[in-house]
């Protein structure tokens, strides 16, 4: 039987708005770990109106199990680094004020400007800027309210712990190593606990699954950067539909609000939606750049390599393999779909495959004991990780950085050598 390309490949397409509506109308709404940490971060208004948006879904608001424990897991952590942003913000402005203050008290002498001006009045100026701060942590929700009304949403509302857990624990850890979303860029196997969770609600039930996350990771994600978020991935829609028999969809906290505000504009506000839009953003600068370099750098400090050899040396030969496997997953998907391709999947394989057998005779350190096999894991480790563009893109990074490094510690070197000499020059 044939159909239309957006009935069989339904999903690499966004919902239209006939299908939007009928999903608002019958899905089961299931806030992930991250949204309800949102609610510790926003201002009191806004959190009171996210908690209503959840709330006005009733009966068809459901928290997966998983989801339950994260969150009395982080909820305190969520609200001291709240409050901790704000206190360091506070530090910086007390910080250049007097560094201001200073730079001022130099030049009095030469009264270059009248006492009214403008910039005169920057000290002053900081001052109120400072009361702001204060006025803006005084206003912050207090942590003890907020998970009570958490508690109180999802009363009767919780899964009970899984019986096969650990089998799902183990089926984790396989869809990881194979990198199956969602999940596999996570160390531990939370997300797929919840996956799991969700595709059996859905096919007891018989009722689809919306899904609010702001988890930011390609392994969610169809993204054309790593800040344009696209939809959910196609491989999430197409397995969970195969499952189950539902649909199944995702949006990021404010775009779920601001549809919620499209249904009902006196119980979302264009504020919340702006509110939640500013932490997400704030989420997304501060979860990429250290973090990624860190991850990309603890990964390859653990690989084991020969004499003469460094992560310098390493990274590309990783990068090359990352590149070269994610264009021959492209060529099979395009050449599935019946479309032509100048690349050849046999010669991709095969280029990946030179790639490595240089790096394990050249660079990595090899035997055929349990050494050995650890480093070709951690090896294989750092492709999958640099597969993700959000890692790559942090590459050049990590490599200037590394370069850096090496270059200072030569320096240092010389400047020892050096010294020893000079002391043995005068003893």
């Amino acid at each position: 039987m044939s159909g239309t390309l957006r009935s069989v490949f339904y999903g690499h397409y966004s919902l239209t708005d006939e299908e939007r509506k009928r999903l608002w109308k019958e899905a089961i709404l299931v806030p992930d770990t991250n949204s309800l940490l949102y609610l510790f971060k926003l201002m009191p208004t806004a959190r009171d109106e996210l908690l209503a948006a959840f709330k006005s879904f009733n009966d068809r608001l459901w928290l997966p199990h998983q989801v339950g424990r994260e969150f009395h897991e982080r909820w305190r952590s969520a609200a001291k680094s709240n409050r901790a942003e704000y206190e360091n913000l506070k530090v910086e402005f007390q910080k250049n004020k007097g560094k201001l203050t200073a730079s001022l008290n130099n030049f009095k002498r030469y009264q270059p400007w009248e006492d009214n001006a403008l910039i005169a009045k920057l000290p002053e100026l900081f001052d109120s800027i400072l009361k702001e701060v204060d006025g803006a942590i005084a206003k912050l929700p207090d942590p003890e309210t907020t998970f009570e009304a958490v508690a109180a949403l999802f009363d009767g509302k919780v899964a009970s712990r899984p019986e096969d857990l650990a089998l799902r624990t183990k089926e984790a850890e396989r869809r990881r190593k194979d990198r199956i979303p969602p999940g596999y860029m996570d160390e531990g196997p939370g997300d797929y606990l919840i996956w799991a969770e969700m595709m059996e609600k859905a096919k007891s039930d018989k009722v689809p699954i919306l899904l609010v996350t702001d988890d930011q990771k390609e392994d969610w994600w169809w993204k054309d950067s790593p800040d344009d978020f696209i939809g959910p991935r196609s491989e999430l829609r197409y397995e969970f539909f195969d499952r189950t028999g539902q649909s199944f969809y995702a949006y990021r906290p404010a775009h779920f609000l601001a549809l919620v505000r499209q249904s009902d504009s006196a119980l979302v506000s264009d504020a919340t939606v702006q509110e939640m839009q500013r932490v997400q953003n704030r989420r997304l600068v501060s979860a990429s750049s250290l973090r990624i370099r860190s991850k990309i750098r603890e990964l390859s400090e653990e690989i084991l390599l020969k004499p003469g050899a460094s992560e310098e040396t390493i990274l590309p030969y990783a990068a090359e393999i990352a590149t070269t496997l994610n264009l021959l997953d492209l060529t099979i998907a395009a050449r599935a779909e019946g479309k032509i391709t100048g690349d050849d999947p046999k010669l991709l394989q095969k280029h990946a495959d030179d790639l490595k057998s240089d790096a394990l005779s050249g660079v990595l350190y090899s035997d055929d004991g349990a050494l050995g096999a650890y480093n070709l894991a951690k090896f294989n480790d750092l492709i999958n990780l640099l597969r993700d563009r959000e890692y790559w893109n942090e590459l050049e990074h990590v490599l200037s950085r590394l370069a850096s490094t090496r270059e200072l510690r030569e320096r240092m070197d010389e400047a020892r050598q050096l010294r020893d000499s000079q002391d043995r020059g005068t003893s």
